[in-house]
């Protein structure tokens, strides 16, 4: 009785320390990305952590669960993503020059809400980086300029190829 109380002692200690080095020892893109997801989902989401010796990621909603990118929706699992690349653009832009961020149709799975709130991620991107966005849909130019606009950034450049 004794050996197992001190195994279970044992295992509840590391446990714990486990989960205090995970909430406070994320590395940088996960740090980064968890204030991009936050502001994408509208704070749905508020934790994106990268469990100790697992190669996966899990999120946190706001009622405390946690859930893998494969317990998502398709749109939510994009946005979780594009929050990480997100978090890695600014990682690395923190320990080398700033890389310039280029996608085409990066909104096109995304309803009007989410697109708009990560068209906004996009412009507070701008800000360290260069962003160039291809699309053929005018919605996306608006949400973007929406975007800026609602930020007080530089109204995004738009070329128009005909």
């Amino acid at each position: 009785a004794q050996e197992w109380v001190k195994r279970t002692l044992a295992e509840q200690l590391l446990e714990a320390a486990r989960h205090k080095f995970e909430r406070e020892r994320q590395p940088g893109v996960v740090l980064h990305a968890k204030k991009f997801f936050k502001d994408i989902t509208d704070g749905r989401y508020r934790k994106v952590t990268a469990p100790l010796g697992q190669q996966t990621i899990t999120v946190t909603d706001e009622g405390g669960r946690s859930k893998e990118p494969t317990q998502l929706s398709r749109g939510t699992r994009e946005q979780l993503f594009l929050s990480l690349r997100f978090g890695l653009v600014r990682e690395l832009g923190e320990r080398t020059e700033s890389l310039p961020v280029v996608v085409d149709e990066v909104l096109v799975n995304f309803d009007p809400e989410r697109a708009l709130r990560a068209a906004s991620a996009f412009v507070e991107l701008s800000q360290t980086n260069q962003v160039l966005v291809f699309t053929c849909h005018p919605a996306t130019v608006e949400h973007f300029q929406e975007a800026a606009s609602r930020s007080g950034a530089a109204p995004p450049q738009v070329i128009e190829i005909g």
